[in-house]
């Protein structure tokens, strides 16, 4: 295993799925490429193909393209428009309109049956038709998980209050963070500034606060040595801490 193999391993299956599934676009576009037909339209080849078994009714390409019908129809008269399909009047009802493959059509059909079957190939000859099988079972029940409840999402763990306690912090620069609930308890806060915080419920005690300001800050319910001041919009404070 080369170490872009190791790489891939460690990936969820979700992005696995993409990676797989752009080998299978690639091999297509340069099959595609070599006919002459760079403009085919993204989901164009799945509706070729159905066509092309003829298995599918339109209400269930809908369905499994999971775009809306509109879209369907849109996407239809794109391949009309570069030639890949082609509308007939049904024969038994004159105001409906069958779809079927151009010659155009025809070629992408099988071009893409050829480089699906030689990816696959290739792909069993690596790791053996016994994983196939067990991939296309674990691919199987996957697409079957469709529509369940997502399970329910762990709780946010709850956020621990911010917590100060007999340090130097003067000249420190509280700028754009929440401080709600903080606690500052015997902290050298001189020269130090708080812009932008949101400073709700918290408390600040035994602080030397000589020259600190606080600007643009939410300040609901702060106290500074049990003084709570709801209205301050800006506050210059000027606090020498007692001896």
């Amino acid at each position: 295993m080369d170490e872009n193999e190791t790489s891939l391993d460690q990936l969820s299956l979700a992005v696995l799925m993409r990676f797989a599934r752009a080998t299978y676009t690639q091999a297509m576009r340069d099959a595609f490429a070599a006919l002459g037909c760079e403009d085919m339209p993204r989901n164009g080849t799945y509706v070729i193909g159905a066509i092309a078994r003829g298995t599918l009714p339109m209400s269930q390409i809908v369905q499994d393209l999971d775009i809306s019908k509109q879209a369907v129809g849109q996407l239809v008269d794109v391949l009309v428009l570069r030639g890949y399909l082609e509308r007939t009047p049904d024969a038994d009802d004159r105001r409906r309109l069958n779809l079927s493959l151009t010659e155009r059509g025809q070629a992408v059909a099988q071009a893409t049956s050829v480089a699906v079957k030689a990816i696959e190939a290739a792909l069993t000859e690596r790791v053996g038709a016994e994983r196939i099988a067990h991939t296309r079972e674990t691919l199987t029940a996957l697409a079957t998980l469709r529509g369940t409840a997502a399970p329910a999402a762990p709780e946010p763990a709850a956020p621990q209050t911010p917590r100060f306690a007999n340090r130097r912090m003067d000249g420190a620069a509280f700028q754009d963070v929440s401080l709600a609930g903080a606690v500052f308890d015997d902290v050298n806060l001189a020269d130090s500034s708080f812009s932008n915080v949101n400073l709700k419920g918290a408390s600040i005690t035994n602080a030397n606060l000589s020259g600190a300001t606080i600007t643009n800050a939410k300040i609901d319910g702060l106290t500074i040595f049990g003084h709570n001041i709801q209205s301050l919009i800006r506050a210059e404070i000027n606090h020498t801490k007692p001896a």
